[in-house]
């Protein structure tokens, strides 16, 4: 749980440069200062000279200081270890970088994070007849969702075998946010017909999940933080030897498909509640977004609508319990409190008998296994534009230029099953309230401390130095040990219960059915 003193401000005993001159978020310079990073801001004059209590100006004087005669030809466009950007970046972009760079996005991460490109081809695994009934009953997580561009005959077809069934559809454009132009509809070829051509091609048509699980009987969704850190498997560059005090095993022979890919899903995350009760969809209140639409942008402009007060350090671990704004501590004692039979597939796995399972514990499951499956289903896309830029040869042949950010937005069901609704790139980093900032400067610092492990000191950022640093303990580290991630590939074990064999083979069958996509 966040509190209000969570900076953790601690001095680095490395040089790490991270660049935010092509960032908006305040939030990302506060979190490298407080962990005694140096913040390179070349060019820009809108910097707060305080932000939440953290300098944040001072810090290029400091910079200034420190690189006068520990790196000579330091550059501030190419010096910095960690580059930020708000945008998405092209394999030219990453082809262009060195061994020390890291930079917050992967070419081609549109596949997973573009509505209408998500969807369609989770439904074209969806709507394979050869799927195993695990696979088949997990997929349930995915709403039935159709583009608009191409996939009008195949809504037709579903509405007609709906027949009498009275459903709900949502339709979202493909690039939008914070709400804009969703609409809630019975009739969802009609809405698309009165549209202009241009402008229908851009939605996405999504099946209306009813009944959600709802709090103070409003309904919810969460925004989960997945960090990927590596899609590829790495090897140390050359120039280095591994002196790792025992040698890792060859993760081909242990983890098979999920060799390569390093997943983490953080333990803070916000829960976004409805400013208005929930009502199942009818025509009557089709149109009232803040009983079905769960976006800040949309809620915010209700009356009654509040954030909750970030509890001071030390105080109960119950949580954020009022507002429409609360989190992760608050949802696991309301879940833990519900008595609910569910009847998901993980009922029957094998959690260790040292340890007392919750129905908290079984939400994080069934969400971690809906996040494999969203990644999976993109995966080899992404390794093929990683690998065309280059950056898994030579000098870059640990597979690290590259980490991402996500933002996941997942609803539940009243049987506590998760369902995807979207998945953000660029999640906002924005700073509205105390909470905000708490939750979302944890997550950033704790991102940064999942990358420090792999990077060297800038002084020894060279390819042969940054080789060698690779080949040493220091560098085999646990990425997410003291941080508030919890690893969910290749292995689940640090989070407490690992993979079923079941999951790990429907996750093989996912990504053999993604790879057949084009």
């Amino acid at each position: 749980m966040p509190t209000v003193d969570s900076t953790d401000t601690r001095e680095c005993h490395k040089c790490i440069v991270v660049s935010c001159s092509q960032t908006r978020y305040h939030v990302v310079r506060a979190a490298a200062v407080s962990l005694g990073y140096y913040v390179e801001d070349e060019g820009r004059n809108d910097i707060p000279t305080n932000y939440h209590n953290i300098q944040l100006q001072p810090e290029a004087q400091r910079l200034s200081n420190k690189m006068q005669g520990l790196c000579r030809n330091y550059e501030a466009s190419t010096s910095p270890q960690i580059i930020w950007l708000d945008k998405s970046v092209l394999p030219a972009r990453v082809a262009a970088l060195s061994c020390r760079h890291r930079i917050n996005h992967f070419p081609g991460m549109h596949v997973i994070a573009r509505k209408a490109t998500l969807f369609r081809r989770l439904m074209r695994i969806r709507r394979s007849h050869e799927l195993s009934h695990r696979l088949r009953r997990t997929l349930c997580s995915f709403p039935w969702s159709f583009a608009a561009a191409t996939e009008t005959p195949l809504l037709e077809r579903f509405i007609a075998e709906m027949g009498q069934q009275s459903q709900f559809f949502i339709l979202k454009p493909n690039k939008g946010c914070q709400g804009k132009g969703i609409m809630v509809t019975p009739e969802p070829l009609h809405v698309l017909e009165r549209m202009p051509r241009d402008h229908r091609d851009e939605y996405l048509v999504q099946l209306y999940i009813t009944p959600p699980l709802c709090i103070d009987r409003k309904k919810f969704d969460l925004r989960i933080y997945v960090l990927i850190t590596s899609i590829v498997p790495g090897c140390v560059p050359r120039h280095g030897r591994r002196t790792c005090a025992s040698p890792k095993p060859k993760e081909d022979d242990v983890y098979g498909s999920l060799n390569g890919l390093q997943l983490f899903v953080h333990s803070e995350g916000l829960v976004r509640i409805c400013a208005e009760e929930f009502a199942a969809p009818d025509r009557t209140n089709c149109d009232q977004a803040s009983v079905h639409l769960t976006n800040y942008a949309i809620n915010k402009l209700v009356d009654g609508f509040s954030i909750g007060t970030v509890p001071a350090a030390g105080s109960n671990d119950c949580g954020i319990g009022e507002g429409n704004k609360r989190d992760f501590a608050f949802l696991c004692k309301y879940i833990n409190d519900l008595s609910i039979a569910s009847q998901a597939e993980d009922d029957e796995v094998e959690f260790s008998s040292n340890a007392v399972v919750t129905q908290w514990d079984r939400v994080l499951y069934r969400i971690d296994r809906c996040i494999m499956l969203t990644i999976l289903s993109g995966l080899e896309e992404l390794r093929r534009e990683f690998v065309g830029s280059g950056a898994s040869r030579g000098a870059r042949s640990d597979g690290r230029n590259c980490f991402e950010l996500l933002g996941f937005d997942i609803m539940l069901t009243e049987e506590l099953l998760p369902v995807l609704m979207e998945v953000n790139h660029s999640p906002s980093l924005f700073c509205e309230s105390d909470f905000d900032f708490a939750t979302k400067h944890q997550v950033v610092m704790d991102v940064f401390r999942v990358l420090e492990p792999h990077l060297p000191s800038l002084e020894q950022c060279d390819d042969a130095s940054y080789a060698a640093y690779q080949a040493t303990t220091a560098a085999c580290a646990d990425d997410s040990s003291g941080t508030g991630f919890r690893r969910i590939s290749p292995s689940r074990a640090s989070s407490g219960v690992e993979w079923c064999e079941e999951d790990r083979q429907i996750f093989d069958e996912m990504l053999r059915h993604a790879v057949k996509l084009r």
